[in-house]
């Protein structure tokens, strides 16, 4: 456990009451597993939002789950999957279809994109999600939107 002086600099778990913009469907929690996301309400002095999930097998993914819509940002965003095979870290156990300013990318490996504010980003669809995945985002604002 961190010092008590440093502790509101921790977070442990997720925002309460969180919501998300309309171009981000709702997930379902046994496959979607939040770890944690920090933003300006979470920890006052903060400047940029993040946030981490565990994405989990199911046969929701056979058909492809669609994560988020197209839309853009105003600012530019990181995003990471990143897969859970300690033979082969690069195999990501899913697959990921991106597009990104209008060009579709089929992924299957571990990766890392940086998202430049105002590029148009989405849909993004996960498929066959054969192990566990580590979704990792975060962006310069105070919050999500």
């Amino acid at each position: 456990m961190a010092e008590k002086t440093h502790a509101k600099y921790f977070v442990w778990s997720d925002k309460p009451n969180l919501t998300y913009p309309s171009y981000r469907p709702v997930m379902d929690p046994k496959l979607f597993r939040k770890i944690v996301h920090l933003d300006a309400d979470v920890v006052d002095d903060t400047d940029f939002y993040s946030e981490a999930m565990w994405i989990m097998p199911g046969e929701a993914f056979n058909t492809g789950v669609k994560y988020v819509e197209a839309h853009t940002h105003s600012w530019g965003e990181f995003l990471g999957f990143y897969g859970y095979n300690y033979d082969n870290i690069y195999d990501l156990g899913a697959e990921i279809e991106f597009t990104i300013d209008g060009k579709t990318y089929n992924i299957t490996e571990s990766f890392a994109s940086f998202i430049p504010a105002g590029i148009e980003h989405g849909p993004l669809i996960i498929k066959n999600v054969t192990r566990p995945v580590m979704h990792f985002t975060a962006g310069p604002t105070l919050r999500y939107e």
